[in-house]
């Protein structure tokens, strides 16, 4: 009994004189992370759907890179999600934002092909 309360004061000890353990760091996670397209070039359609949550309730914005207006905004919460449509050919970078338009957290969607683009499709006669 005597290890667990010394233990237990040694552990808020740390929590309050080092913040960083006590706040842990704001995670954003994507579901699925990937869409795979047939052919280079051609559009995936998917539908993502985006989580994140943060030590402490705040206001935050989810935006991502080819879009300047914010996606969703949260305020005072903690977590959040949202599902949404996709259709793309490149890779999507998406970021959760505080008030002040600071990077949180960031995550990738992934843009892949089979198939690399045809660079010729005419068909080429020959006789001989």
């Amino acid at each position: 009994m005597r290890k667990l309360i010394s233990t237990l004061a040694l552990t808020v000890i740390t929590l309050v004189h080092n913040p960083a353990v006590a706040n842990a760091p704001v995670t954003l996670t994507l579901s699925p992370q990937q869409c795979v397209a047939l052919h280079q070039g051609e559009y995936c359609h998917n539908e993502l759907t985006i989580h994140w949550q943060a030590s402490s309730p705040g206001d935050y914005c989810l935006t991502h890179a080819n879009r300047e207006q914010p996606l969703k905004c949260w305020q005072t919460a903690a977590k959040g999600k949202l599902t949404m449509d996709l259709k793309f050919n490149q890779n999507v970078l998406f970021f959760l934002q505080d008030r002040q338009q600071k990077t949180l957290a960031s995550a990738q969607f992934t843009y892949a092909w089979v198939y690399n683009k045809s660079k010729n499709t005419r068909v080429r006669w020959r006789m001989f």
